[in-house]
């Protein structure tokens, strides 16, 4: 059986690794995955490390990296 899926996010270590050598271990990163069948009716409508907005026709994802602590920005 294959499994074929859409992926839609973005990982903290895209941003992390040009900033120098990596000492510790990136926050962040969010995905989703759709079936690839629904492809046809699947849209990304926001991607970015801390949070992903997909629509999957008249669904509408929305999967959210909340850290309790970590950087001034994760407000």
């Amino acid at each position: 059986m294959e499994f074929l899926n859409l992926a839609f996010g973005r990982s903290a270590m895209s941003d992390r690794v040009t900033e120098g050598p990596l000492y510790c271990r990136p926050y962040g990163g969010t995905m989703v995955l759709v079936r690839n069948e629904l492809h046809e009716v699947t849209k990304c409508v926001f991607c970015s490390e801390r949070y992903v907005v997909v629509k999957v026709g008249n669904l509408l994802i929305v999967n959210v990296y909340l850290p309790c602590t970590g950087t001034s920005a994760r407000m």
